[in-house]
């Protein structure tokens, strides 16, 4: 690992020109320093005790020293690392794309065990977006994360592919329970006391008593079947006060009871996913769409929109609350912030090579992807989104750390602001 080079420095120094402060908003933040991972990540760093932690598709789980920004250590998983790490007690946990959930030292990156699944797997149907039945299912290019860990009383809860939802013991590794959903799980299960949330790619929402692993509620979402375009829980659930809120590929985002698992109400996304996660403030959540490329602003309680602001594009990464500011992060490799209230732009930036677009995915008029460049040429879905990922795409949660922003790009780098 190495800090960027000086060619690269020069290209992010251009970028810095593009930082666009508007007029009479809060000061604009700059790009302060970048790390160049070399590999590929669906991973939100995670700060703890002085140290950033990623995972990477290189099978690299990273350990960096937050003062200095250099590699403290890191610890190859065998297999691309697909989740976002969790830290707790000495520990970190990740989940690799073999199907082996990792524990290691937060302090010297050992082994402390290993778990093994039944095997981690994309979500596959015949028919796929309307695609030529074959004999055997088409790979969804979209499904892009495995499930997250989460530790909390000395245990660690996550998802799989094998449709289970595992709660371990923390310090062995020994399974408490596994509970079978009707799909696979790759979205991160979120903790609500003894209640534990989360979303299956059978388009079901279920809450789980976290000691017994018992069902206590499930709810179901649409489904389409046909091309199973709409149809899966993507979105890592957020549980605020009495309410799960969770999108779904349904195109709809729910509030829906914790207690009693009743939908309180919905917001329609217009045929879109929402595979972003949400943030929530005492009147407030928030969250990102997929075709109707917005960062949408609801009231709580009675789903009615406060603001929809257009992204552009896909907006896959669940937005950040700091003070009275959401920043969000796109598909284009836009970081942007907006008045929480008011959803009012108050800065963006985007990364030099969304800037330059090498690749024509842009419209220079709209800002918007060019469909036809992206899906309509001699290339695959997964070729085009790899051409995405080139443009510095976000698909991971920026984070807020003692007055810096800090977001990792999807080709492999992480960026400060301050």
């Amino acid at each position: 690992m190495r800090i960027f080079n000086t060619m690269f420095a020069l290209a992010l120094a251009l970028a810095l020109m593009f930082a666009a402060p508007l007029a009479g908003a809060a000061a604009p933040l700059k790009l302060e320093h970048a790390i160049e991972l070399r590999a590929q990540t669906v991973s939100t760093p995670v700060i703890a005790q002085g140290k950033l932690y990623i995972g990477a598709e290189d099978g690299n789980l990273y350990a960096y020293d937050l003062a200095s920004r250099k590699l403290a250590w890191l610890y190859h998983a065998g297999a691309g690392i697909g989740s976002t790490p969790a830290v707790a007690d000495g520990a970190v946990y990740v989940l690799a794309r073999d199907g082996r959930l990792h524990a290691v030292d937060a302090q010297t990156g050992v082994l402390r065990w290993e778990f093994s699944t039944q095997g981690e797997a994309h979500f596959a149907a015949y028919g796929l977006y309307g695609s030529e039945k074959k004999a055997t299912p088409t790979r969804d290019p979209w499904d892009f994360w495995l499930s997250s860990p989460v530790v909390a009383d000395g245990r660690v809860y996550f998802g799989s592919s094998d449709e289970r939802l595992y709660a371990l013991d923390a310090k062995t590794g020994a399974v408490h329970w596994a509970f079978k959903s009707g799909g696979m799980i790759h979205a991160a299960p979120a903790l609500a006391g003894k209640c534990i949330v989360f979303g299956s790619w059978d388009g079901a929402v279920y809450v789980l008593d976290a000691d017994s692993g018992k069902q206590r509620w499930r709810y179901q979402t649409e489904t389409e079947q046909k091309t199973s375009t709409l149809l899966g829980v993507q979105a890592q659930p957020l549980v605020d006060g009495d309410t799960v809120y969770i999108g779904s590929r349904d195109s709809y985002f729910y509030a829906l009871d914790l207690a009693s698992g009743k939908m309180k109400w919905r917001y329609n996304g217009k045929g879109s996913w929402v595979i972003s996660g949400a943030v929530a403030d005492a009147q407030h959540v928030y969250f990102g769409t997929s075709d109707t490329n917005l960062l949408v602003g609801l009231d709580k309680r009675s789903g009615q929109p406060l603001f929809e602001h257009d992204t552009k594009v896909w907006t896959y990464a669940t937005p950040l609350l700091a003070g009275r500011i959401v920043y969000g992060a796109s598909m284009r490799g836009e970081l942007f912030a907006l008045d929480a209230t008011t959803g009012k732009l108050q800065w963006s930036w985007r990364t030099p090579e969304s800037l330059a677009d090498d690749f024509g995915l842009l419209d220079a008029s709209t800002g918007k992807f060019n469909g036809q460049r992206l899906f309509e040429g001699p290339q695959s879905m997964l070729a085009s989104l790899e051409h995405v990922k080139k443009l510095g795409a976000f698909m991971s949660t920026p984070v807020w750390h003692e007055g810096q922003l800090i977001a990792a790009t999807a080709d492999g780098r992480i960026l400060f602001f301050r």
